[in-house]
């Protein structure tokens, strides 16, 4: 389906379940998807869309079909549940240049193909179930302007290895719950509120590094099976005797 000159958004719930529609071309006028706009289109398998600035909640949701999404610089806006439950989305990129500042609540929850995902380095936060069982993204590219990671937003992601950068503030309850294929994570100085289960069930976890005391730590956030490396006699190291952790010293 081709949107021609002189329309400037698609309507809420213009094209709500219609299975006819397979490749959307959105000319450079169309400045906003509004909610549920295609929501459950299962045949569309491609999307253009450069000029929009705002896709807004459900909009592609349930898109099963759906294999990538490219969104230009101009995106201002992208609400939950953009993405959510497209089974075949594999590729997302958000241009370098966009002014999107979070990745909102289950955006991309149950995205299970999605194994690409390009960001703006200006993103401050990611929401809760922003990448919910994303179960084949093996890497991820934390920006530097991070500061908060919501509950569970990468619940049971296949994310092999992850560099956290170093001001990130915050991990929220069950972060990275059930990553399994998690083996080595390293928690940067200036993080100050872990929360609970943040690192549980990530069975291959051998090591959680933690050189500081962050203010805040949750009840398990690792299985007994991880070794916590921190310093001796430390908060940190009262939390692990505490609780019954193995830990490694510095």
């Amino acid at each position: 389906m081709v949107v021609g000159t002189g329309y400037r958004s698609i309507g809420e719930a213009a094209f709500c379940g219609n299975i006819k529609l397979r490749n959307l071309d959105l000319n450079e006028q169309v400045r906003e998807i509004q909610r549920n706009a295609f929501l459950n289109c299962t045949s569309v398998k491609k999307i253009y869309m450069p000029g929009v600035q705002k896709i807004r909640q459900n909009a592609f949701s349930g898109c099963v079909n759906l294999q990538g999404a490219e969104l230009t610089k101009k995106m201002l806006v992208m609400e939950r549940n953009a993405f959510s439950g497209c089974k075949r989305l594999t590729r997302v990129q958000l241009s370098r240049e966009s002014r999107q500042k979070k990745i909102e609540d289950e955006t991309f929850r149950e995205c299970s193909s999605l194994n690409s995902v390009e960001m703006p380095d200006e993103i401050i936060e990611i929401g809760r179930n922003a990448f919910y069982k994303c179960t084949d993204l093996e890497s991820f590219f934390f920006p530097k302007s991070l500061r908060k990671i919501g509950e569970e937003a990468f619940y049971q992601a296949g994310l092999q290895e992850i560099e956290l950068p170093d001001d990130l503030e915050e991990i929220g309850p069950s972060a990275f719950l059930k990553c399994r294929k998690l083996e080595y994570v390293r928690i940067p100085q200036n993080l100050k509120i872990i929360g609970k289960w943040a690192f549980h069930g990530c069975d291959r976890l051998k090591v959680l590094e933690i050189a500081h005391d962050p203010e805040k730590i949750g009840e398990w956030i690792v299985n007994r099976s991880t070794h916590i490396r921190c310093h001796k006699g430390s908060r940190m190291d009262r939390y692990c005797q505490e609780n019954g952790f193995q830990t490694e010293y510095f």
